[in-house]
């Protein structure tokens, strides 16, 4: 007796793999434009939250809390990159790198991923008073498409200590020169 079962020929299987590797090159650059926005928006909310908290922290714990930028999660860098990530810490005698391991309060590690960070000239850190300002200037952390070397926005500090987005216009982003 003979099966009537039948399979796909080779043809067949080829031409299947040929269109979904051609619709799969069509779909690249939408997909990594996807990715990097939503890279951009996660780096968004986490530096908002971290800035809020370390404002909070610094109220409720009547002395000055500082962010800034790090690779380790131990100690603070000494350049303006975000990239890699930040740590909160209680910074009472307002030091540059936190004086014992038990006064960093929060660790944001990262990727440096398809979004490059880069803290404002002449701010290395964003400081906190118990008052919940952050005195001095305003502070800005730029995102930036490292694909495209574009700036995708902002995460702003003012003086009063609140943090805030300023996105730029996706039809004609300003470039950023600093990304590698």
């Amino acid at each position: 007796m003979r099966s009537s079962q039948r399979g796909f020929t080779l043809v067949e299987l080829l031409m299947v793999l040929l269109v979904t590797a051609a619709l799969l090159a069509a779909a690249a650059p939408s997909l990594a434009s996807l990715r990097e926005r939503m890279a951009a928006l996660q780096a968004f909310h986490a530096l908002t939250a971290a800035l809020a908290q370390a404002r909070m922290a610094a109220i409720e714990r009547g002395h000055p809390v500082t962010v800034c930028p790090s690779g380790d999660g131990q100690h603070c860098r000494t350049d303006l990159v975000w990239d890699e990530g930040w740590l909160v810490y209680r910074d009472p005698f307002r030091q540059p790198q936190p004086a014992r391991p038990e006064d960093v309060l929060w660790v944001e590690a990262r990727d440096a991923g398809p979004v490059a960070i880069r803290g404002t000239v002449g701010r290395h850190r964003v400081r906190y008073q118990p008052s919940g300002m952050s005195g001095g200037n305003n502070a800005s952390l730029r995102l930036c498409s490292r694909r495209r070397a574009v700036h995708l926005g902002s995460v702003v500090v003012n003086i009063a200590g609140r943090a805030r987005h300023a996105r730029v216009s996706r039809d004609e982003p300003p470039p950023c020169p600093f990304v590698p």
